[in-house]
């Protein structure tokens, strides 16, 4: 049977309040890391207001499918060394969430986060895509979701662009970030493009 939340090296996991709203609150203190999730204002969020966040999150589960994204624990090492170097499994590595959810017209919105720069680049965020547009269209039976991104968000569009998504939307200069104006813009992606695209992927040698 498909496993619906682990993939090679991340899982998808219900949020963990204690340990993990620590962590979050330190992400929120890099503006950067906001500013790239978002377009609402950024500002420092407390344990205690991550906290909140994830209350609301449960409130409205009906429309909100959210995730806590972490590492998993790997193979065995082979030796003591190597299991020295191992990354620690079960760390928390950011957030993936299917919310916005339109059950008549089986439509959703997409967002996706990892936390620490340290992480970004690893191929982790790949990994969770992949688990979340099947987790979207097989479990849940989405015809289409969706993304919102900034225009100065370089690296996630050429993400979205890279896993078959379309521009679908571009709200010109409706983003205001250090003085200057940015397009929002909305990805669009459907069921058959992303059946088609995870097919030449399996073929691939």
């Amino acid at each position: 049977m498909t496993q619906l939340f682990e993939g090679p090296r991340v899982r998808l996991t219900a949020v963990d309040p204690e340990p993990d709203a620590p962590i979050e609150s330190a992400w929120t203190h890099a503006g950067q890391w906001l500013r790239l999730i978002d377009t609402a204002p950024a500002h420092p969020l407390s344990p205690a207001q991550v906290k909140k966040k994830y209350e609301q999150l449960a409130k409205e589960a009906e429309k909100t499918f959210h995730f806590a994204l972490r590492l998993r624990a790997p193979a065995s090492p082979a030796t003591e060394a190597a299991a020295a170097t191992a990354p620690t499994p079960d760390r928390l590595l950011g957030f993936a969430r299917v919310h916005n959810l339109d059950w008549m017209h089986r439509a959703a919105v997409l967002s996706l986060g990892i936390g620490d720069p340290a992480d970004r680049g690893q191929g982790y965020g790949q990994e969770a895509l992949d688990l979340l547009l099947r987790y979207t269209f097989d479990e849940l039976g989405m015809h289409r979701v969706a993304g919102y991104l900034g225009g100065y968000n370089l690296g996630a569009i050429r993400f979205c662009e890279r896993n078959a998504f379309t521009l679908e939307v571009r709200r010109r200069q409706a983003v205001a970030r250090d003085g200057q104006r940015w397009d929002l813009l909305m990805y669009g992606l459907l069921r058959a493009e992303w059946a088609a695209r995870r097919a030449l992927t399996a073929e691939a040698p």
